[in-house]
């Protein structure tokens, strides 16, 4: 072999060796930022277990939000902000968990104030009590589920409310759109307009569940809306961005993860008004 042959060879050998290692740090720079959530507010005592740590729920406290639970005592609720900017009140004697929550690399050029700033995946399970859910608009190829025990709840906007106990789950819709699903034989599942409440039940053994649709009485819609409201006045409390850093933990970022960070907003307390005993949601 002629020595310009050879050095030929070495060059492409040298190559081929160093291609792998150049995509493994290319696709590093993808790395999806740890989804949060901001407690925008505490009325009374909750408790955040997030890892092997419980921590006492505290206002203006951030938390990574996959695999965490919010519990709420008798007569205590809060709100918190997810990071893409999902509000949801927590009433009293609820427990809620966050079984998943990914979100993607922010995307500045399309963030805006009631916008996602990325695409999200997420999964939350109420186990009891009542939460009430208020999102702005959902970017496309995001997925957002709620369900408890007896139903799941496809949900693509905008106001919400899931009051579950052992005997059955209520979904309300104040506006938007959601699809609710009793099991895994309701294949197409139930679409819910604004002012109609979705009632499930659990059949008898080897039955399908039972799913109800009807207009949300009036007796409920006045506690149901203030209580989803205070989700909605929390999304005003924070915004969240994300800041670059090392993969390693180390040094200067340099863009190879982001770190998703809260920043609350100068109003300091979420107007509540709950001038409504829970008692009026029916169940509770």
């Amino acid at each position: 072999m002629s020595p310009v042959a050879k050095l030929l060879a070495l060059g492409l050998a040298s190559a081929c060796l160093m291609a792998p290692a150049f995509g493994q740090r290319q696709l590093g720079r993808r790395t999806t930022p740890t989804a949060k959530f901001f407690v925008a507010e505490v009325k009374g005592e909750s408790q955040i277990t997030s890892g092997e740590r419980v921590h006492e729920g505290r206002q203006a406290s951030a938390y990574d939000a996959p695999g965490t639970v919010i519990e709420t005592k008798a007569d205590s609720h809060s709100a918190v902000v997810y990071s893409n900017g999902t509000g949801m009140f927590v009433d009293s004697d609820t427990r809620v968990e966050i079984e998943r929550f990914s979100q993607e690399p922010f995307v500045p050029s399309q963030y805006t104030p009631d916008a996602e700033p990325s695409i999200t995946q997420s999964n939350i399970f109420v186990s009891r009590g009542f939460v009430g859910v208020c999102t702005g608009q959902l970017v496309s190829g995001s997925t957002m589920s709620y369900s408890t025990a007896h139903a799941a709840v496809n949900v693509r906007g905008r106001k919400i409310g899931i009051r579950t106990s052992p005997e059955e789950t209520v979904i309300y819709l104040l506006e938007g759109d959601v699809t609710v699903r009793s099991d895994a034989r309701d294949f197409n599942g139930h679409v819910l307009r604004p002012g109609e409440q979705a009632v499930v039940r659990p059949g008898a053994a080897g039955q399908p569940a039972s799913v109800t649709i009807s207009p949300i009485p009036s007796d409920v819609m006045a506690s149901l809306d203030e209580r989803v409201t205070v989700a909605c006045n929390a999304r005003r409390t924070v915004s969240f961005e994300t800041i670059d850093r090392a993969a390693d933990g180390g040094g200067e970022g340099d863009g190879e993860s982001q770190e998703i960070v809260a920043r609350p907003t100068v109003e300091a307390e979420v107007p509540t008004n709950l001038v409504v005993s829970p008692d009026r949601l029916p169940g509770t």
